[in-house]
């Protein structure tokens, strides 16, 4: 891999840690679709880099994040359900 590939796969996995967290409280989708191929970019090149390095701890905050927002929309989700049933079955 030659200088400017090793330049273009620090700065890639920097921009998508940061597009990352941005959405990761907006849209996880996004945040998964962002950091997964960020985390994996950032760890195809040596850690010799403090860009690579920021890269790679941007991606992981982003992807726990956006899992975190997932599981509380889950949660959420399932908590709304159960208590229109419950409400239901009062009447």
């Amino acid at each position: 891999m030659n200088d400017n590939e090793e330049k273009k796969l620090c700065v890639s996995s920097l921009v998508l840690g940061i597009v990352g967290i941005v959405f990761s409280l907006i849209v996880p989708a996004v945040a998964y679709a962002c950091s997964i191929p960020g985390l994996i970019a950032g760890i195809r090149k040596s850690r010799k880099n403090y860009s690579v390095s920021a890269g790679i701890v941007l991606n992981i905050i982003a992807l726990s994040l956006a899992l975190i927002n997932s599981v509380i929309g889950v949660v959420m989700t399932v908590k709304l359900l159960f208590s229109d049933r419950e409400d239901s079955d009062k009447e």
